[in-house]
Parts: structure tokens; C-alpha cells; sequence
């Protein structure tokens, strides 16, 4: 005699649902009802939003290695205990082999990692979610990340349950399915059916700050991050990179696999970050980027990187903007509407003169003040605060508290502006400093 299989619940609309680890190990049996074995595994097609199973792996009685291989419509119904299959055994296949198109569900998925990007953080595939239609199809409609998930698979939901409600009643320490993420988010790869799961989309990728991305990288096992860094859209890769730790960088950057990319994204980060990122590669690897990156970026992060390291010119940044004083407010305007998108820092630019010596500066509250015929040299203000390329980190950080500044320029001995350093570089660069020195006291 068969019963439900414990664990299902319903939906009216929905039909059925059921998860892996109640049907993990249950007898088989045939159309005669004479055991087969134990359900071993599941299979599924690529790439469906939501796959029915195709494919039901078998293990016989007494461990044999060879595994029994019914088609998912073989199976009667989903729902009894022993599952019932509409077939024999001699209608079964003996074989370990899958279709290539298809992957196996407890091998490829439990336990594999997933990128949540709704917590920014990376979890563990403790089950999985199946919707029985209508039409007694199994479909994969969720994987479950949650605590309630692992508990259930180990089979100590219930005696934990019991516990807890002995001690408080009203306890719901297990939490309820709140672990469920949806298939059609969940991106698999037939060239690597084993490796990390990715469950995101790249619009919802797209909202996350690249440093929380780069946590998740900084996260993850060595040989997996790659396979996140790659599945990124350019541009946010190229925003996700220099928030990496620096000693990963390399191993992301596919300076071998596809040096072309790799330069294309270089070229796309502010040139202090690209310059970072190269002095982590071999100095023949860095080269060669260099050489294929275009030639302007090339000179810009070739000329931060012939400055000594934990110096003002090795930090500062050659990405900004500059107004000659005989440009007036609307001519600044219209250059800022051009170059807007490739800037990062909108906020306060330089006023050099035919040398490109600094002059003055000015900020947006100026420009939004000024006239739209004043010229910058009335508008601007004379600017004095300034460091030097060879001026240690610790000098800039002291010139940007006492001033109180967000950013400050950098100036060769003859005056010449030739980049700027932001507060916030000088706090991923000083803060770790000062951490070691404390833990060394």
C-alpha cells in the first residue's frame, strides 16, 4: 500500500509542491509494484526557466554500480511511497551516462554555492523545490539556501521542531521556507554543470554597489570567483574590479585567456585603478596589456606607475577636468554635458593656465552662481592647497584633514597639474596602515 509522501504542501492554483530531500532515497518500484531500488538522483534539461524532470536515476538494492534510468514520465505519481513507476525493468536503462544536455541534480546543485544578490552575500544549496502539476509533472521551481533546508535534508526537522516548541512554544528559531530562490534566477552551465550556481540576473546585478560585489568575490572559493567575475556585464565589471582586493585582481583579470578584454577593461577603470591592478600582474604581463590598451590610456597609467609606491603619485588619479580661465560658465557647462559620462568626480575641477599650471579651482555651487558669460578667472577661486608626487601618503592625509578637503591636486615643481587625490583613496590606502600599527602595539 502507497501513502503521501511526508513534507508536501498544497496549493489549489498551483498544485503540489515537494521537496528533494523527501524523495531522495525512496523505494521504486515497477508497474507491478516490485521494488527496483532507490531513488538516487534527478535529471533536467537546459537552460528551461523552469525544467520538468526528465530523467529519474536509480540505484539498485545491495549498492551495485551500475545505476537504473527511467524517463521523468515514466514515473506514476510523485506523490506515493514507494514512487510507482508505469514500467517494467526491462524497460529501464542500465547507465551512468546523461544526456549533454541535461545535468544531475544532486550532483551538479546540493551543496553548491549561490550568489544571493538580494543579501549581497553567498549561500549554500541545502534543498530543493519541486511543483507537481497538474498533469503529474515534476517541475524544479525553487533551490532552497535557507537553515530550514539543511535540517530538513539531515532529518532533524521535526525532532528539532519538537524541541524547540518543548522549551518555547512560540519559537520559530528554523524560520519558515523564507530560503527559496527561484530557478528562472539560477543560472547552471553546461561547460562547468558542477561548479557555482549563480542565482541572479544581470539587471539585479546592476543595482548592487560594486563593493558589495566585491565582497561576494572576496567571498568565495579561489576557483569560483572567476566564474562569477566573467559572468558580468562589462561595464560592472569594470566597476567590480578595483573594489577587489588587490591580490585577487590577477586572478580575475584574463590577461592570458583574453588579453584583448583585459585591456578593454582597463581602459575602462579611472587610470589610478587600472595602474593598481597592473602592478599586481608580472611585469611581462602588465606590458603586454599596456601595449594593447589605447594610447592615451596607455601614457596615463604608464606615468602613475613610474611613481614609488605609498607616494602622492603613485595614488593620485590623471582622470579629471580641467577649464582654461577665458572659458566662461555656459562653456563650462556644455563641456561637463560632453564629458559627463566618462567622469567619475563631477564635483570640483581645475582652472589651469596655457601651461597647464593650477590657477584655481572651482566647484559646481560656483558655476551654478555664476553668469553664464562670466569667465571662469573672475568666478573660480585662488588655490594654494596642493601636494607633491613624491609627498609621502601620510603627508597628503594631513593636508586633506587640516584642510578639510574632499579631494586635493597634485602638482609637479613647476606648477603643472598633473592629477588629483580623493579622501577616499587616502582611506583605503591609510586605514589599513593604521590597523597594523595598532594590532603590532
Amino acid at each position: 500500500m502507497s501513502r503521501d509522501i511526508a513534507g508536501t504542501t498544497s496549493d489549489p492554483k498551483a498544485g503540489v509542491f515537494v521537496y528533494f530531500s523527501d524523495l531522495l532515497s525512496r523505494t521504486v518500484v515497477d508497474a507491478d509494484g516490485a521494488p527496483i531500488g532507490r531513488l538516487r538522483d534527478l535529471s533536467i534539461r537546459l537552460p528551461e526557466a523552469y525544467p520538468p524532470v526528465s530523467q529519474v536515476v536509480i540505484r539498485p538494492p545491495g549498492g551495485a554500480d551500475l545505476l537504473l534510468v527511467a524517463d521523468g514520465s515514466q514515473v506514476r505519481s510523485w506523490l506515493e511511497n514507494p514512487i510507482p513507476l508505469t514500467a517494467r525493468v526491462p524497460e529501464l536503462r542500465p547507465s551512468r551516462r546523461r544526456d549533454k544536455t541535461e545535468i544531475l541534480l544532486r550532483e551538479a546543485l546540493l551543496d553548491k554555492q549561490v550568489v544571493d544578490v538580494s543579501g549581497a552575500k553567498v549561500e549554500r544549496v541545502n534543498d530543493l523545490h519541486f511543483l507537481v502539476t497538474r498533469e503529474g509533472l515534476l517541475v524544479l521551481a525553487h533551490i532552497d539556501v535557507g537553515l530550514r533546508g539543511l535540517v530538513r535534508r539531515l532529518g532533524w526537522e521535526r525532532g528539532i521542531e519538537t524541541l524547540l516548541r518543548a522549551v518555547h512554544p512560540k519559537s520559530r528559531a528554523l524560520g519558515r521556507d523564507d530560503g527559496l530562490i527561484g530557478w528562472k534566477y539560477v543560472l547552471p552551465t553546461l561547460g562547468d554543470p558542477a561548479g557555482l550556481r549563480l542565482a541572479f540576473s544581470q539587471k539585479s546585478i546592476g543595482r548592487l554597489h560594486p563593493a558589495d560585489l566585491a565582497e561576494i568575490l572576496e567571498d568565495l572559493p579561489a576557483g569560483e570567483r572567476k566564474t562569477v567575475f566573467d559572468a558580468l556585464e562589462f561595464q560592472t565589471a569594470a566597476r567590480v574590479l578595483p573594489e577587489v582586493d588587490p591580490t585577487i585582481q590577477p586572478d580575475l583579470l584574463p590577461a592570458e585567456s583574453d588579453p584583448e578584454r583585459a585591456a578593454d577593461l582597463l581602459e575602462k577603470m579611472p587610470p589610478d585603478a587600472a595602474a593598481d591592478v597592473l602592478g599586481e600582474l608580472p611585469e611581462e604581463d602588465a606590458r603586454d596589456l599596456i601595449d594593447r590598451m589605447q594610447p592615451a590610456d596607455a601614457r596615463a597609467v604608464t606615468t602613475l606607475l613610474e611613481h614609488e609606491e605609498d607616494t602622492a603619485g603613485a595614488l593620485m588619479t590623471t582622470d579629471l577636468v580641467t577649464f582654461t580661465g577665458t572659458m566662461t560658465v555656459a562653456d563650462a557647462f556644455a563641456r561637463l554635458r560632453e564629458i559627463a559620462h566618462d567622469v567619475e568626480f563631477l564635483y570640483q575641477f581645475y582652472v589651469v593656465d596655457e601651461k597647464h599650471r593650477l590657477v584655481g579651482i572651482i566647484n559646481m555651487r560656483r558655476l551654478f552662481l555664476g553668469n553664464e558669460t562670466d569667465q571662469l578667472q573672475n568666478v573660480m577661486a585662488p588655490w594654494t592647497i596642493r601636494v607633491h608626487p613624491e609627498d609621502s601618503l601620510s603627508h597628503v592625509a594631513e593636508v586633506i584633514e587640516k584642510y578639510n578637503q574632499a579631494q586635493v591636486p597634485v602638482v609637479d615643481g613647476e606648477g603643472v597639474l598633473v592629477g588629483m587625490i580623493t579622501v577616499d583613496d587616502v582611506l583605503t590606502e591609510v586605514l589599513p596602515l593604521a590597523w597594523k600599527k595598532k594590532l603590532r602595539l
